[in-house]
């Protein structure tokens, strides 16, 4: 946006219509109801001309889209660690995060009164003076964050508090977790930091170490993977070399597949354990058995998998062993 420099009174001097503007267009990108944005971290320099000016500017965009009076708090770290200057955006937006992240509102130091240029009682706001309990009425914490410079060089930011983070619930009986470097050294420094991680923290929940390590690091050429029940069982697999599969790839992605091996002998419950943790693969064979049943005319999860006692050979129906061709007597 430009504004004629007749808006403001000195090339130094801060102008409503600028801060305003700023303000207003941080909020349209934000999509969010301005009521419920309920704290301002102010520029807030404490100056005679500055802050009537900066609280004239924000009612200005807030009563854009509310008329509501006093919900909003506003404050400044400058009242903690005074002007930082260059650095005094960034000081206030790490402020606000920490008080999203503690949902508390920090107070404005040594507030008594404010300056009587300021119409405080017709406006959104209110000065924030002791430390209060962040309540929400659902809606998640939402602040504004202003930084105003010379010349019109401004920047306002709406922040929104981080989701709660839910953790994973029962997953699979067995996780896989892999790690992977540029070097193998870096691959024995990346094991050794896992294992003392999980040693220090054995409530971890093991699914979400899995998912962290498979979606959440970058894959380079030297990786490790290792097979475990829990935290417990993955500090002692890590440190065994006779459990941890190690290797150099050459490529960033290959396909997964189910490989059973052996010559064809097939038998009731084959894969039992994985029909029934694994979804995918219960999905697929869902899937086969229900597009080969009206050739067959039975349903085979009931040969596959009987409900009644695990047995070799299902009593009448069909015979999986035969339709394959190998009716010798085969242990499972």
């Amino acid at each position: 946006m430009i504004f004629s420099g007749s808006l403001k009174v000195g090339y130094t001097a801060p102008s409503i219509e600028g801060q305003s503007a700023v303000i207003s267009e941080a909020q349209a990108v934000a999509e969010v109801d301005v009521e419920t944005i309920s704290y301002v971290e102010t520029h807030g320099t404490a100056t005679v001309l500055g802050d009537p000016i900066e609280v004239a500017a924000l009612t200005q965009a807030f009563r854009y889209s509310t008329q509501k009076k006093a919900f909003c708090g506003i404050g400044s770290v400058k009242t903690n660690i005074g002007h930082l200057g260059a650095a005094a955006g960034v000081a206030s937006l790490i402020k606000t995060v920490l008080a999203l992240k503690h949902k508390q509102i920090p107070p404005s130091l040594n507030f008594d009164q404010p300056n009587p240029k300021i119409d405080f009682a017709n406006s959104p706001f209110y000065v924030n003076s002791k430390l209060l309990a962040w309540e929400t009425d659902g809606n998640p914490r939402r602040a504004g964050v202003s930084s105003f410079g010379i010349g019109g060089t401004n920047a306002h930011l709406v922040l929104e508090e981080a989701p709660t983070i839910v953790a994973s619930q029962v997953s699979r009986p067995y996780q896989i977790l892999k790690l992977s470097a540029k070097t193998s050294s870096a691959l024995e420094t990346a094991t050794a930091n896992l294992v003392a991680h999980l040693k220090q923290h054995p409530d971890s929940n093991l699914a979400d170490v899995a998912y962290t390590l498979q979606v959440g690091r970058q894959d380079f050429q030297h990786r490790r993977a290792v097979v475990c029940r829990d935290i417990a069982d993955a500090v002692v697999g890590l440190e065994d070399p006779k459990r941890v599969i190690s290797s150099i790839c050459e490529t960033s992605a290959r396909p997964v597949a189910f490989m059973f091996t052996g010559v064809g002998t097939q038998y009731v419950n084959m894969a039992h354990e994985l029909y029934q943790v694994e979804p995918v693969f219960r999905e697929n064979i869902d899937r086969c058995c229900e597009i080969i049943n009206p050739l067959l005319g039975e349903d085979l999860r009931d040969i596959l998998y009987p409900k009644s006692v695990v047995q070799s050979k299902p009593s009448g129906g069909l015979d999986l062993r035969k339709m394959l061709g190998r009716n010798q007597n085969v242990d499972a």
